[in-house]
Order: C-alpha cells, then sequence, then structure tokens
C-alpha cells in the first residue's frame, strides 16, 4: 500500500509512489488479463519491461506476483521489479526527466496528477483509452475525474487508501458497546465511555493526519477546501470553523493534549486508548497480531451530513518518455489494463482497488476491512487537479497544527490567516504553471 508518512503532505515528494515500467524495445505481445484473456499489440515484439516502485509495505509481494503472472502469460514481454526506496524516489523520477529517460509506466499519487502533468513528466493517455477500454462508470466518480487535467486523461486509478478508524474491542467492550461507532453520536458516546479509569476514549496529535482529519470533517459538513475555479482557498468557512473546533473539542474531553506526529499510533498500541483515525496503511501496525489487545480497524464515522472520507489514490499513468514510439505506447496500455483487470490481489496487501469489479470481488469482499471500507471510497476527498496544490495546503497544515497544539485560541483568525497565505500561493503557482500543460 502507500506507505505515507506522517509528513505527507508537507513534503509532496512522501506522496508520490511511482511504479514504472521502461519499455526499452519496440514492441511485445498484447497482455493476457486473467479475467479478460489476451489484448494484440499487432506487429510489435520483444518488449523488454523495468518496472520501478516505492511498494515496499505489505504491498509489495502482491505486485510481483502481478508481475510475475503478466510474464508467464507474456513471453515475448519480460517485466523486471526494481524495488526503489520511497524517499529516493522523487529524486530518481526527477533525475530521469532531466536526462531524457523517464519510464514508460508509473503509479502517481492523486495530488501529483496535474503538477507531473504541467511539468511534462507524465503524458496524456487519450491515444491509447480505446486500448485500456475503462469509462467513468468503472470507477468512483471522483477518483476518475482526478485523473482529468485540462481536458484531457492523464492515468488510470489504480488503488485508494482511505482514512480508516481504529478500535480497541476490548475497551469497547467493556464500556457496554459493541459496535464501532458509525454517527457523531456514537462516537461521543463510545469516546466518553472509553475515557476512564486512565484510559484516553481518542487520541489525536497537532501533526499528520489532523490536516486530512480536518479536510474529511470539512467535506462532511458541508465545506470545501476551493473555490469552483480553484483560485481562492474557502476552508475558512463555517463548516471549516465547525471541522476545526470539533477536532479541538474531542482532543479536550477524550485526548491527551498536544501529542507529537505518531504519539496517537503509540499510544493506541499500549491498549490504553479506545479509537484512532489514521490511513489504512496502519492497519498492519495496530491489529491482529501487532497488538495484545483485539486492535480492530472500520471505516471512519460519518460527523457530518455529508459522506465524505479523506483519502490517498494511486493511479497508472504513462511518461512523457522522449523514447517512447507507438509500440511502447501500446504495450504500456496492455500492461495497465493488466494491472487494473487484476487489481483485487492488491487487496490483500492492503490497498483497496479503484476499480468498482475488482473491488466488489468475493476475494476482497471477504476480507472484513476491505468490505467496511467499499462504501467510503465512493465518496472519497481529494485535492483538486491543479498543478502545485499540494503547496497551498502548507498553511491549512500550520493553522490546524496550532489550534491543536495551543499556540493558537482563536480558530477562525487561524484559518483566516491561512486562507490568505495559501491564495498567495495559488496566485504564485497560477503564474508558475500557466493554463495548460506543454505536452497538451
Amino acid at each position: 500500500m502507500l506507505s505515507r508518512s506522517k509528513k505527507m503532505m508537507s513534503v509532496p515528494a512522501l506522496m508520490l509512489t511511482v511504479l514504472a515500467v521502461v519499455l526499452s524495445a519496440c514492441g511485445g505481445p498484447g497482455a493476457t488479463n486473467t479475467n479478460t484473456g489476451n489484448a494484440s499489440n499487432g506487429n510489435c515484439s520483444n518488449v523488454q519491461l523495468t518496472f520501478w516502485n516505492a511498494l515496499s509495505g505489505p504491498d509489495g509481494p502482491f505486485i510481483q506476483q502481478l508481475v510475475t503472472q503478466f510474464n508467464t502469460a507474456h513471453p515475448e514481454s519480460k517485466v523486471k521489479m526494481s524495488i526503489i526506496p520511497l524517499n529516493n524516489f522523487a529524486t530518481k523520477l526527477d533525475t530521469a526527466a532531466a536526462s531524457k529517460t523517464l519510464p514508460d509506466v508509473a503509479i502517481i499519487n492523486e495530488d501529483q496528477i496535474a503538477t507531473q502533468a504541467f511539468r511534462n513528466v507524465i503524458s496524456p493517455i487519450d491515444d491509447v483509452m480505446s486500448k485500456i477500454g475503462y469509462t467513468q462508470n468503472d470507477f468512483p466518480d471522483r477518483a476518475w475525474s482526478q485523473d482529468e487535467v485540462a481536458g484531457k486523461r492523464y492515468g488510470i486509478p489504480l488503488f485508494i487508501n482511505p482514512m480508516t478508524a481504529f478500535y480497541n474491542e476490548d475497551l469497547l467492550k467493556k464500556a457496554g458497546l459493541s459496535n464501532p461507532p458509525t454517527t457523531d453520536a456514537d462516537f461521543q458516546r463510545a469516546a466518553a465511555a472509553m475515557n476512564a479509569g486512565g484510559k484516553h476514549g481518542f487520541q489525536i496529535t497537532t501533526g499528520f493526519p489532523v490536516q486530512q482529519i480536518f479536510q474529511q470533517l470539512l467535506h462532511q459538513f458541508g465545506g470545501n477546501e476551493f473555490n469552483a475555479d480553484n483560485t481562492q482557498a474557502t476552508w475558512n468557512s463555517p463548516a471549516g470553523v465547525k471541522a476545526l473546533q470539533w477536532m479541538k473539542d474531542a482532543q479536550s474531553k477524550y485526548s491527551q493534549p498536544k501529542l507529537p506526529v505518531d504519539a496517537d499510533v503509540n499510544s493506541f498500541k499500549t491498549g490504553n486508548v479506545g479509537m484512532i483515525w489514521n490511513g489504512i496503511w496502519q492497519n498492519s501496525n495496530v491489529t491482529g497480531d501487532a497488538v495484545e489487545f483485539a486492535g480492530k480497524a472500520a471505516a471512519t464515522p460519518q460527523i457530518g451530513s455529508q459522506p465524505a472520507t479523506w483519502a490517498g489514490m494511486g493511479s497508472l499513468t504513462i511518461p512523457a518518455n522522449k523514447q517512447s514510439n507507438t509500440c511502447t505506447r501500446s504495450a504500456a496500455a496492455t500492461f495497465i489494463k493488466y494491472l487494473v483487470d487484476n487489481s483485487a490481489k492488491m487487496a490483500q496487501g492492503g490497498d483497496l482497488p479503484a476499480y468498482r469489479k475488482a473491488r466488489n470481488d468475493a476475494s476482497v469482499q471477504s476480507i472484513p476491512l476491505m468490505k467496511s471500507l467499499s462504501q467510503s471510497v465512493e465518496n472519497p476527498v481529494f485535492p483538486p487537479s491543479v498543478p502545485g496544490i499540494s503547496d497551498s495546503f502548507a498553511p491549512l497544515s500550520n493553522a490546524i497544527g496550532a489550534i491543536m497544539a495551543g499556540t493558537s485560541q482563536d480558530v477562525k483568525k487561524s484559518l483566516d490567516t491561512s486562507v490568505n497565505q495559501a491564495n498567495q500561493i495559488l496566485k504564485q503557482n497560477q503564474q508558475k504553471y500557466g493554463s495548460a500543460p506543454k505536452n497538451s
């Protein structure tokens, strides 16, 4: 899965996980899909595929299985996979772009699609969509639209990693409750009931993932981070004030104050905390054999009136490789289709397939966590597909952190200040990137 760091929003590189396929020679046979059969790449042959990725977590072995299956089904092609450390991957991608040695297929995260498109690192894939074959109906609407930039398609969603609620089932049952909360009223009841005897009902930090929690609540309360044309930040709306105040109130009632990043996870693992919210990638760290209590995971409760769940997403793209040709793009398209068609396999490593058919597969739905999260990813909270958008979130992250740490007291004033700062960044990025990618 995407091993998203606690610093992921402040360092866009940590939001970038790239899976690269270098198709060095013209051609190769079409992908043989275990679900859909053969697809032809015409007269192309002898395609050599080099596969880079940063999937070093529990999902790594499962993407390797897909590569092995692809190689078996395509004897005329050869995929060689290399795992590159996540903290080195952005640099390697930049170096490849500068030296005109970009790979032919890459997984780009949801906040980076537009930025990489405008930087001419990835190319539109409209020319191979007839081979790939998917439509909007195959994915959550918001996931599908995230990969569109300036009227062109740049990617196909592969997996979605949503915000997840982790809870101590032993403490929950001891408090007289049998199920994790699904509403605000349920949450308040459960947190209060478990907040006794030296235990904390809910832990929330001053850093990651508080910005992501805020964004989720903002949308649940009917707000948005930006205006309709994404030229101004709007998270200081009444919905934004309500979201941040909810977080501060939850901290004061149920959590230890001024917790640093990761303190929520670490304290939960001691068995003295009822609930935390974090990314799905924490599942193997805080449930099952990783803890000495009944650590469980479920969808986060819907606090506001609107369904919304913050999530990360990895999409398959075709970089703007200067050495690419018709054969390499065709082979890249068949490989993309193979991975997406067979993405149910990724659920075994903790990645929820974006492709509805794969997500609804019995092998995915038989995994309790995947089943519980399947509906939540139909309403994911992503940033708009605007170049440099991650930069504009830095003031918001600082404002939320200051409120949660107690160094700022006025929620509305803090959000107002962060909006003014973000608007300056948005204006600078408009001037920096222009109105359309150069390769459009």
